[in-house]
């Protein structure tokens, strides 16, 4: 009898256990981990950064500034880009998206895309909340068994699949087992596999994040951003995100 007593009681636990460690449960330590919401508590922030691709150096500098209280608030974001003697800057707001260096232009979303890309690269982990906020009847999050070695690190692996294709994996995501801290996704192709790698992690105002991100193809490097200067609620002149026609 007390076996019987011992076996029950390991089959609670290793059930609960199951249970806590879902796909989605993973990225939720993961977020808390990383403290990524955290920036959404900073009033300012300014990123420079290094890409490289195709033997080219692009310099780029990131900056935003929050605005107003409450619900009413709103974030207006720069980003410049300068490479090969050619200097670029665009600004988006919730309204407006327009560059003003090397002169002003009204532009539309689809003619930023490529910019867009940029801030994404510069901000991996950003995406894992919209994956997270997403309504599970649309997303099936599974964690991998067992452990799978990604980036040098023995990681927790998590597919991503829509509910109406479950057979279907839409990308893996991989978190380090021992810090939960993400360590990059792969991305299934008709031909190959996408990957994107994060590494090198610093610390600021605890919000953990990466200062090396690499875009793979097949395992070869095609692309890669390093952060070179994070800086949060720090003085961003008004005139950085005005229209100067």
């Amino acid at each position: 009898m007390k076996k019987f007593w011992v076996l029950l009681f390991l089959i609670f636990v290793y059930t609960n256990l199951s249970a806590q460690t879902s796909g989605k449960d993973i990225i939720n330590l993961c977020i808390t981990a990383m403290r990524i919401d955290k920036l959404d508590s900073f009033k300012t922030a300014s990123v420079k950064a290094y890409l490289y691709q195709q033997g080219n150096k692009t310099s780029i500098r990131y900056i935003n500034k929050e605005y107003g209280e409450g619900d009413n608030i709103e974030t207006k974001f720069r980003l410049e880009l300068s490479s090969m003697g050619k200097e670029t800057a665009v600004v988006f707001t919730d309204d407006d998206i327009f560059q003003v260096v090397p002169k002003y232009e009204e532009l539309d979303k689809e003619d930023i895309g490529q910019l867009y890309q940029i801030m994404n690269w510069m901000f991996p982990t950003v995406g894992l909340l919209a994956v997270i906020k997403d309504t599970t009847d649309k997303t099936i999050f599974t964690l991998q068994d067992g452990t799978s070695k990604f980036n040098d690190k023995n990681c927790k692996k998590v597919s991503i699949a829509a509910n109406e294709k479950p057979e279907e994996i839409l990308q893996y995501l991989f978190f380090d087992e021992s810090t939960n801290w993400f360590q990059g996704l792969e991305i299934p192709l008709e031909k190959g596999i996408l990957g994107l790698t994060c590494s090198n992690f610093k610390k600021k105002s605890g919000y953990v994040y990466p200062t090396t991100i690499k875009i793979l193809q097949d395992g070869k490097k095609i692309l890669e951003v390093e952060i070179d200067k994070f800086e949060v609620d720090i003085a961003v002149e008004d005139s950085l995100f005005e229209k100067k026609k």
